[in-house]
């Protein structure tokens, strides 16, 4: 029961904080808040993770060096 209260708290608080949030006027929230940079930087982490042909070209590297490390016969093994 405690735990659902403590929910419900943190709920409506984190409700009260946003409304004050939002009912800051723009121009004290342009110039104290750097969002911009923010979302700039998950934009590129999102470009980056989701990048087609970034991600292949992962996938080919690894694949290559894969192929590579078994044709030297680097499996990990001690040798006998």
């Amino acid at each position: 029961m405690v735990e659902w209260a403590l929910a419900g708290f943190v709920l409506l608080a984190g409700l009260a904080l946003l409304t004050v949030l939002l009912r800051r006027p723009k121009a004290i929230a342009r110039k104290t808040s750097g969002g911009s940079g923010v979302m700039i930087a998950i934009g590129i982490a999102f470009s980056m993770i989701f990048d087609a042909k970034a991600s292949q070209a992962i996938e080919l590297i690894a694949r290559k060096k894969d192929i590579g490390d078994s044709e030297t016969g680097e499996s990990g093994e001690k040798p006998d």
